[in-house]
């Protein structure tokens, strides 16, 4: 990301495997900052790629998307740091990829873990 102007709010990424709570824990922070002097936007990633159509397709044998991550960088990089004016937010991106991002882009990164048979009875109760 080119820096426009210097950023006045973290970007934050939640991260870690399908099931550990990234979408649930991102919405709660930025829920619970929504008044505060720092409030941050929820970016989900997976959504974003639907909405948009940042794919290059549906794999049936993995059942998700094939990230277009060229377009969804580019996309990305303008609603983090807009060339006109500084973002009046910050950020909490929610992905299960932490190596997709550039490393310039995020202030502060969470991994979440959850047992496995934990993560097998949320998986398969979706």
């Amino acid at each position: 990301m080119t820096t426009h102007h210097p950023r006045q709010f973290p970007v934050i990424l939640i991260t870690g495997t399908p099931g550990t709570g990234k979408t649930l824990h991102a919405t709660l922070l930025t829920s619970l900052l929504a008044d505060s002097p720092t409030p941050l936007t929820h970016i989900d990633i997976g959504q974003l790629v639907k909405t948009r159509g940042f794919h290059e397709g549906f794999d049936e044998e993995w059942q998700s998307y094939t990230v277009d991550e060229d377009r969804l960088l580019d996309y990305l990089e303008e609603v983090l740091n807009p060339e006109e004016a500084p973002a009046g937010t910050g950020f909490v991106i929610d992905h299960h990829d932490p190596s997709l991002f550039p490393e310039r882009w995020i202030d502060l990164a969470v991994c979440l873990t959850a047992d496995n048979g934990v993560l097998h009875e949320r998986l398969t109760a979706r």
